[in-house]
């Protein structure tokens, strides 16, 4: 018990590092959390309203329906009705729509459309659609198209009028058209339930915790094995009457420790509101507890990353590097940052030689899981037993390099 009493206070006497890489880390991801609260409560349907100018020459009922049309699913905006005036509302961006009504517009339109409905003579159903129209400057953006998407529904739907009933006049038709122009579908925002919320950001939150546990056990584990394997206190231990095994039994368990202390911690900020954990856990406790297994086997890895570290004679300096950069590229190869969107080409091909990546396929099985039968666990065993094969690969380099450097002065 000397040993792991000695290895923790080691830990003690460093209070910047647990600080850093397990509570900074941490509570970054609490935070990430409340960033998406806020980004779904602002969320909602937001009506588009365009800028849109319409130039009538003809004055005629059509033209002045149209009009009122338009500034109905947009913001009118008053313009010349020179060629200047249309190129320097174009060009400057302040309309996204331009429509021009030439004279004689209405006229010709009536004629196109009775002449399409006489079936001895017309011109076979064809439409008159915006294309028509004298001028239609348009800015290439979504919000233009779709203002010109309304304008030739809206004419689409007085020619339909007028073909249909040649005989009730254009004022019928408009009417007619009004009303078709105006059903829509009422658009509602559901919210998500509750304690699916909770599951989704739970999950993503104990994918996210693969970060710190990361970076915090490789440190500082890696930090004691290099305490008790360099130097003057190797030779010291080795002149000892202490068992190896009892010292490698000691280091073991205070890494163990270290590994449950960062995942109690870890599991605690789960329990914030923001984050969901506290919500699974009343709603779903198993779904929690395996969830919160599987981010504790993951810390395996670290662990034997750490012994590694230690075992290769890496310094403070070096782990706390080894430490960042490994958290960092297991974040983003493992898809940590991307849960719910499948990796495609290179990413895709990496992702599975990375432990985070069966990390989260364990924790996205969890939050799927309906029974605790052999079939519904399987998903969620798979992975697991994958991340302690990377552990396990880590710790058996870790004893090769530890006896390549029995021999050095270094080592002792």
């Amino acid at each position: 018990m000397s040993i792991f009493r000695t290895a923790l206070r080691l830990i003690i006497r460093r209070p910047a590092l647990p600080l850093t890489h397990l509570g900074a880390l941490g509570l970054v991801g609490v935070f990430l959390m409340a960033g998406a609260m806020s980004d779904q409560a602002t969320s909602g349907i937001v009506a588009i309203k365009p800028t849109v100018a319409v130039v009538d020459h003809d004055g005629s009922a059509l033209s002045h329906a149209l009009t009122a049309y338009l500034a109905s699913r947009g913001t009118p905006v008053e313009i010349g009705s020179t060629s200047r005036d249309l190129q320097d509302a174009a060009a400057s961006g302040d309309v996204a729509y331009i429509a021009v009504v030439p004279s004689g517009y209405q006229e010709e339109f009536v004629a196109s459309a009775l002449a399409a409905a006489d079936p001895g003579g017309g011109d076979g159903g064809g439409e008159a659609t915006a294309s028509a129209l004298e001028t239609v400057a348009t800015l290439e953006s979504a919000q233009s198209r779709y203002l010109e998407q309304v304008t030739n529904t809206y004419l689409r739907l007085v020619r339909a009028g007028l073909i249909a009933n040649p005989g009730a006049g254009l004022d019928q038709a408009l009417a007619q058209a009004g009303r078709l122009a105006d059903l829509g579908v009422k658009q509602t925002v559901v919210a998500r339930p509750a304690s699916q919320t909770d599951t989704q950001r739970f999950g993503v939150y104990v994918n996210y915790a693969a970060y710190p546990l990361t970076a915090g056990v490789l440190v500082l584990t890696g930090l004691l094995f290099h305490s008790f394997q360099t130097g003057e206190v190797r030779r010291r231990n080795l002149a000892s009457p202490l068992a190896p095994r009892r010292m490698a039994a000691g280091l073991g368990l205070a890494g163990v420790a270290v590994c449950v202390a960062a995942w109690l911690w870890v599991g605690l900020l789960s329990l914030v509101p923001i984050v969901g954990g506290l919500g699974v856990l009343t709603a779903a406790p198993g779904r929690f507890a395996l969830a919160m297994a599987a981010a504790l086997v993951y810390t395996a890895v670290p662990l034997a990353m750490g012994f590694l570290a230690g075992a290769l004679g890496l310094g403070p300096a070096a782990l706390n590097g080894l430490g960042t950069i490994a958290g960092l590229a297991f974040a983003f190869l493992g898809g940590l940052f991307t849960a719910g969107i499948e990796p495609s080409g290179t990413m895709a091909a990496i992702a599975p030689f990375t432990p985070t990546h069966w990390h989260v396929r364990a924790v996205e099985a969890a939050g799927r899981l309906t029974d605790f039968s052999w079939d519904s666990l399987a998903p969620y065993l798979g992975p697991l037993a994958v991340e302690l094969l990377f552990a396990a690969v880590f710790a058996a380099v870790g004893l090769l390099a530890g006896r390549l450097r029995m021999q050095t002065a270094d080592a002792g």
